[in-house]
């Protein structure tokens, strides 16, 4: 007989082996191939598509950028198409880049605009606004700059939101060119815990959530909700713009197809910052959704159950059958997402990315302040920003001297 500790850490692994298995299949089933429309002029024929804007705003020197880059202007788009390329400094190097990849599709439309960084606290919705304003077309999708996508993504995704009837529609994310630790680790917790969630919320619970490396909707049904300035100031903008059209009875869709986030040489530091941000703003805008999170973690679980029992031998068996079960699993979804595998001397860095991710994971339950894009705030209600007084940058104090 197990002690009651023991018992407890074992019913734990078994109800995370659950939720595991469950987001498996959800997002096998999410992303599963839809049977093609008929033949043109048929009832079922794909509807003609809309004109559509790119929005691309640009913080630095991505990895990849100039790659990222053309595989959006390579696209083969069957209607009117513009890319906006928007930087809150004229002297930004991405943005350097972005013009000399641009002279190499003179075909394509683009642009390049200014924005103002002092629009709100989140530098990404104020670069995203000064995008927005120049975008020629109704139909807007926003992109990071360190996403990269495959051909015929542009027509695939606006098809699908044309075809559901969406009013804002956001892609699945997954992790690729991993070489460092910290990429590796980053990559593996985006394919395997990030998209696996959502495909989860949308199949069980009939829950869509957006995520903002990729977003498309109509520029005229944003402004009729109140536009970027309902989300200037908080952290999770992409979470509340998605709740923003759900409470206005709009359709929000989680698309079947794909956007990877290129992460090749990011250091440690940058995977154990950017996902305790993360939950930061997960504890802050869905409690529940954060508890589930240290939940599903079968090999954190099953350490405990081994260290607890005195490292009982058969327990230590069942702490390396989890450990192989999810990689295995882990392993199927990033060859699903990705359409590539992950290297088999990576493997190992799925179980440290399992115990790695309970410390940020209690740190973040405790912790209400963040650093980002080199400033530091304060993390409210729904991640409401507000920045901490000793670090106000000079673009800070002169938005607060113009109130």
């Amino acid at each position: 007989m197990f002690s009651v500790t023991v018992s407890t850490f074992l019913a734990l692994t078994a109800v995370a082996l659950l939720l595991h298995r469950v987001a498996v299949w959800a997002t096998f089933r999410h992303t599963r191939p839809v049977t093609p429309k008929n033949e043109p002029g048929s009832p079922c024929a794909p509807r003609a598509l809309p004109a559509l804007s790119v929005l691309k705003p640009i913080k630095g020197l991505e990895e990849q950028l100039e790659q990222n880059l053309r595989s959006f202007l390579e696209q083969a788009y069957p209607a009117p198409l513009q890319f906006v390329f928007a930087s809150t400094s004229p002297s930004d190097e991405g943005i350097a880049v972005a013009r000399r990849v641009a002279q190499d599709y003179p075909q394509v439309e683009t642009r390049f605009v200014v924005s103002d960084p002092s629009f709100g606290w989140n530098p990404k919705v104020s670069n995203i606004a000064g995008a927005l304003r120049a975008a020629h077309y109704d139909l807007v999708l926003q992109t990071d700059a360190n996403v990269r996508v495959r051909p015929g993504y542009l027509r695939d995704v606006v098809q699908e939101y044309v075809d559901t009837d969406a009013a804002m529609l956001g892609s699945l994310i997954a992790g690729v060119g991993e070489r460092s630790l910290g990429a590796v680790l980053d990559n593996i917790q985006l394919t395997t815990f990030t998209t696996p969630g959502i495909c989860l919320a949308s199949e069980v619970a009939g829950v869509e959530c957006v995520i903002g490396k990729s977003m498309l909707f109509r520029a005229s049904e944003l402004a009729e909700l109140g536009g970027l300035a309902l989300v200037k100031d908080v952290l999770a903008e992409d979470f509340v713009l998605g709740q923003t059209y759900e409470q206005a009875g709009k359709k929000v869709v989680l698309s079947r197809f794909t956007v990877e986030n290129v992460n090749i040489d990011a250091p440690l530091s940058r995977f154990l910052g950017r996902h305790s941000r993360w939950l930061k703003m997960r504890v802050v805008i869905h409690l529940g959704g954060f508890i589930a999170d240290l939940l599903s973690n079968a090999t954190f679980f099953a350490l405990l159950a081994f260290l607890a029992s005195g490292c009982e031998l058969r327990l230590l068996g069942l702490y390396a059958g989890v450990i192989a079960y999810k990689s295995y699993y882990d392993a199927r979804i990033m060859r699903r997402l990705r359409g590539t595998p992950l290297s088999s001397r990576h493997f190992a860095y799925i179980p440290l990315r399992d115990i790695l991710l309970p410390m940020l994971w209690f740190y973040a339950l405790f912790s209400r302040t963040t650093e980002w894009r080199g400033e530091r705030f304060h993390l409210g209600k729904r991640s409401l920003l507000t920045p901490l007084q000793s670090t106000l940058p000079e673009r800070v104090m002169r938005r607060l001297g113009s109130r």
